[in-house]
């Protein structure tokens, strides 16, 4: 009877120490998502796509684009809404704004995902907690 106990109290221990650890990382991941999420509170004014460089070519039989030196760069902001993709070619007056709500929007995407992925471990950790104390019926 005196094995049982020291057996069971080892369990016992193990569990404890498990859950410790668990909690311990459960909360570390807290802090870490309520600082990204602070960051997504207050985002800057953002407009949705990427902003990348366009090279041209034009319908002159004798440009210099036609032996491989293109016109541009010229800006375009690439927009996936749904799956699908559109262009709009942005105005050079307009670049500087909208490469920085490009950023800012793609900055705030990097910020949702990250919370994401902070949730989805401490989704598995809660998981590891419901199994360890999980019993059956009898």
């Amino acid at each position: 009877m005196h094995a049982y106990y020291i057996y069971t109290d080892m369990i016992n221990k193990k569990s404890r120490e498990k859950l410790s650890r668990i909690r311990q990382q459960i909360y570390q991941l807290s802090r870490l998502r309520e600082t990204q999420l602070k960051q997504l509170l207050h985002p800057k004014p953002m407009i949705i796509g990427s902003l990348y460089e366009v090279y041209k070519t034009c319908s002159k039989a004798n440009c210099c684009c036609k032996k491989g030196q293109k016109h541009g760069p010229f800006f375009a902001l690439s927009i996936s809404i749904d799956a699908k993709r559109t262009v709009k070619m942005v105005k050079k007056k307009d670049l500087t704004v909208v490469r920085k709500k490009a950023l800012a929007y793609q900055a705030f995407q990097q910020g949702l995902a990250r919370i994401r992925k902070t949730n989805k471990e401490v989704d598995t950790l809660l998981e590891q907690i419901k199994q360890e104390f999980m019993e059956e019926y009898h």
